[in-house]
């Protein structure tokens, strides 16, 4: 069992609110005598300091079960209710809306005429259990069985009885609503700042949004889904959350030309979906020439938001802009840094169409083309096949392309880079080398594609040592095929060959043609130099030793082949292959 916390003395609090120490609120709710907290709220509700309004923020945003608070909530409650403080009168909005979190309940029906029984869900208020959040929570409300909490008496008072819980709601939302009627100017932004302050770990099913009653009265009192009582909100019979949508209360105020930026901002600041999702909705309802004078920089916080549906919709937003066709490029370029997919290929589509090449520079254009989003890439693409590269060091900008990431669209900026970079009369291996060592598939499959007989490549000495040497078995796979095709590569060593047979017939998960088709390779030079078999012998040893069958049978007709083309050899085989016997007919006398 926990114990229980220390009392704090009540002039450690007074000196905690006098020094403006951060100890004041921890040592605040360990305090429960109701008087002496009456004069401490007293104080606190008068006192001018930033400090002070911080701590109260503060207060509010923790759960309000801490027994002997009721004239700390209450006194300040009624104090910010006579400032007409809207940002505290939102905080206090929320912190009752989290005082009611109602439980599902099975409910047993049985009737005794037709001898059936059947079973029913509802929501019924916890009387006994205070409403926690821990920290961590997985966004639904956790519940404390108090008479089981192994806590004292005190601490098993509730801050308030249920309907005194309903009043408070019902009064913090009053304020708001004649702020609709007195004051309709000050209303939305005031009520945004009120739904900007829900937060997903209270809203984490429908009951608990349901039980926000200052949140479901501003977004849904004209819903015809919701059924609204006098203390609580149900859904209607044969109705659910699923068919909820934006039905604003004073919803004429939410459709002015004004709230088009109040809204914009509570999408950045919300932090619960839900109402994000609601304010999207509130947004698409508006008219085009809301939307006429809105600058593009409004919309890079929404782009660069988490959420993706927030993206999207920003994204879906620029196309109504008419102030998109002449936006700068350094602002374009950060519109393409945006994380989700599907805005981005809205935004690419845009830059196409209002975006000059020649807005562009080359290094600008290979950023674009080297970006990782497959629609950033393609732009980028496109804005380089209509460049003519003429200077070297227009050449030497193109050869960052090796680094192309784009899955999808790699490939084709490779192929458009080496029909640049490779042909007879710009053609440097030091250009070239980077496309087949790229970190990407793709772009290695084009230059391989590139490296045909009609390519100043295919009888390069550097080149082709430097492929030989690849740490990538794709690309090793090419150099046994071209193997096949050519007895020998320009450039290339014997020592070099071998190793790359060695590092295929050595691959276990991998490569099984290749592997076939580097042995009969091996079996040839063995034939073609005897000198080479002491090197080779071990290796066709693996190949022989191997589980798969094609391989053993084709290394076991190398070492065959070898030995009748150089009875010398024999000697050589039993050392490396002991178990392997050769009879006459395989050895020529």
């Amino acid at each position: 069992m926990a114990e229980e916390p220390q009392p704090v003395s009540p002039l450690v609090l007074d000196e905690y609110f006098a020094a403006a120490d951060d100890r004041f609120l921890p040592a605040l709710r360990r305090f429960h005598e109701p008087k002496k907290l009456a004069a401490v709220a007293d104080r606190w509700k008068k006192d001018h300091r930033p400090w002070a309004r911080a701590q109260v923020l503060a207060y509010l945003d923790q759960p309000l079960n801490v027994a002997g608070h009721e004239p700390v909530v209450k006194r300040l409650f009624k104090s910010a209710e006579e400032r007409g403080d809207d940002e505290m009168l939102a905080a206090f909005a929320v912190a009752f809306d989290r005082l009611v979190r109602r439980i599902r309940k099975t409910r047993h029906h049985y009737d005794w005429q037709t001898r059936q029984s059947w079973q029913e869900e509802h929501l019924a208020s916890p009387r006994d259990v205070m409403p926690h959040v821990g920290k961590g929570s997985a966004g639904r409300v956790r519940y404390v069985d108090l008479r089981h909490a192994g806590v004292s008496a005190r601490r098993q008072q509730l801050l308030f009885t249920y309907h005194t819980r309903y009043h408070l709601r019902r009064r913090a939302w009053r304020y708001f609503r004649r702020m609709g009627h007195r004051a309709p100017d000050q209303y939305v932004p005031a009520v945004a700042k009120l739904l900007a302050r829900y937060a997903d770990g209270f809203l984490g099913s429908g009951e608990s949004l349901l039980d926000s009653w200052s949140l479901m009265h501003a977004c849904f009192r004209a819903s015809d889904v919701l059924d609204f009582g006098a203390s609580k909100v149900n859904v209607k019979a044969g109705r659910s959350l699923a068919e909820l949508e934006a039905a604003p209360d004073f919803h004429e105020l939410w459709a002015r030309p004004a709230a088009v930026g109040v809204l914009l901002a509570l999408l950045v600041e919300a932090q619960s979906r839900a109402v994000r999702a609601w304010g999207i909705q509130v947004l698409r309802k508006h008219p085009e020439e809301h939307f006429a004078k809105l600058q593009p920089e409004a919309l890079l916080p929404l782009l660069d938001h988490a959420d993706g549906d927030v993206q999207t919709f920003a994204a879906e937003t620029l196309e109504r802009l008419p102030a998109m066709a002449n936006l700068d490029v350094a602002t374009w370029l950060r519109l393409l840094r945006t994380r989700n997919i599907a805005a981005l290929e809205i935004i690419a589509r845009l830059m196409e169409r209002h975006v000059k090449p020649d807005r562009l520079t080359l290094e600008q254009m290979v950023d674009v083309a080297n970006a990782q989003p497959v629609p950033v890439a393609r732009l980028g693409l496109r804005f380089l096949q209509a460049q003519v590269i003429r200077t070297p060091a227009d050449r030497a900008t193109i050869a960052r392309l090796a680094q192309a990431r784009a899955e999808g669209v790699a490939g084709e900026i490779t192929a458009w880079a080496l029909s640049v970079l490779g042909t007879p009369e710009h053609y440097d291996v030091n250009t070239v080398t980077p496309f087949f060592d790229s970190l990407a598939r793709g772009p290695r499959d084009a230059a391989w594609k590139w490296l045909s007989p009609e390519s100043p490549g295919y009888r390069d000495p550097a080149l082709w040592s430097r492929l030989i040497e690849t740490p990538y078995d794709d690309v090793r796979f090419n150099v046994i095929g071209e193997l096949q095709r050519r007895q020998n590569l320009p450039g290339a060593s014997a020592e070099q060959v071998t190793a790359v047979w060695e590092s295929v017939l050595l691959g276990i998960h991998r490569g099984g043609r290749a592997k076939l088709a580097a042995l009969r390779q091996i079996s040839f030079a063995i034939q073609s130099d005897p000198a080479r078999a002491e090197p080779l012998l071990p290796v066709l040893a693996v190949a022989i030793r191997s589980v798969r069958l094609p391989e053993v049978r084709t290394g076991l007709s190398a070492v065959v082949a070898a030995v009748g083309s150089h009875p010398a050899l024999a000697a050589a085989v039993a050392r490396h292959l002991p178990e392997l016997q050769l009879t006459g007919e395989e050895v020529p006398a």
